[in-house]
């Protein structure tokens, strides 16, 4: 008489069988998320934004600032590169629209100031060094705006680029929030000077914003390196030279002077005016922060490390 299997080894089976519902049970129990049952109704997948990541999203406009400084000025550029990290601004709105870099001229004669520069270019890769003078006047500005196109290419590379300086904090939220709704082109931003109707005993010859930080629309830097105006004018003040060179182009035509936001950082001693006053919420760029004691001040004020430092058997700060 014939035997099946089945009915032979049934014990067996039954063994078997309970024990794949053990282990398919356990698997449920221990990683719940790992098994998922598909809805047999969906006609589709789900078109919104998937959980397993964030969504990388396209920045509103592309912008360069170069922050001027000299070769000798490595421990402020150390310390701007902490005030600018992406720890400080976690919000990628805001640091997915900017490139910061610092502008030097290549007339560097101390053999330490080489070295230092050397060793920042290796670990950072965030200088730019210019066929300039070292100076206060408008050729190392020039300068700079007129190497971009052929630096970063002329198709556009960035919507907006800004000549700022290393005793300036910027507030890059702030920066960032009060350029979105600003046109792309013919345009120049910053503080105006003169301000409030204020007067000065000295010629100027065209209004213009102050060197502490101001912005140019793609379209115009390019202008400025294709322009053929005589060069004799890069030999004065930068701002003054800057707006002065406009108005004869018919450059910068949308202009926004950002009075009261940016400013000059107000000693004990002087008195407020529409440039130079106490630190404000609404603080766009402070200007002046010649001395880490101003530094320290503007950076408790906005409480830039407030809450960022973990407990830790590392550090003790009473």
């Amino acid at each position: 008489m014939t035997h099946s299997f089945f009915s032979k080894d049934r014990p067996y089976l039954y063994l078997l069988l309970f024990s794949c519902l053990f282990l398919l049970l356990t698997f449920i129990v221990v990683y719940p998320n790992d098994l998922r049952l598909q809805s047999l109704f969906s006609p589709c997948r789900n078109s919104g934004p998937s959980v397993a990541g964030p969504v990388s999203v396209k920045p509103d406009f592309r912008m360069l600032i170069g922050i001027l400084t000299t070769p000798k000025t490595f421990e402020r550029r150390h310390l701007l590169r902490h005030v600018y990290s992406k720890s400080l601004w976690p919000d990628k709105n805001v640091t997915d629209c900017l490139d910061i870099r610092f502008v030097i001229c290549n007339n560097i004669t101390n053999e330490d100031h080489l070295t230092m520069l050397e060793l920042e270019i290796m670990a950072y890769n965030d200088i730019i060094i210019l066929n300039c003078t070292e100076t206060i006047f408008f050729d190392k500005t020039h300068s700079y705006f007129s190497s971009l196109p052929d630096l970063f290419g002329r198709d556009r590379p960035y919507d907006y680029v800004m000549k700022t300086d290393d005793d300036t904090y910027l507030r890059l939220d702030a920066l960032v929030a009060s350029l979105r709704d600003k046109p792309r082109t013919d345009m120049y931003y910053g503080l105006d000077i003169p301000c409030n109707g204020t007067e000065f005993n000295f010629w100027i010859p065209a209004p213009f914003m102050t060197g502490l930080g101001y912005v140019l629309s793609w379209d115009v830097v390019q202008w400025m390196a294709d322009s053929e105006m005589p060069l004799d004018f890069t030999k004065h003040p930068e701002d003054m030279m800057l707006g002065w060179w406009l108005q004869i182009g018919e450059k910068g035509k949308n202009r926004y002077s950002n009075t009261p936001m940016m400013y000059d950082f107000r000693g004990d001693d002087q008195e407020p005016n529409c440039y130079r006053h106490d630190l404000t919420a609404d603080t766009i760029a402070v200007h002046r922060l010649k001395e880490n004691s101003r530094w320290s001040t503007v950076l408790k004020y906005f409480n830039v490390t407030y809450g960022l430092i973990k407990p830790s058997k590392l550090h003790y700060i009473p």
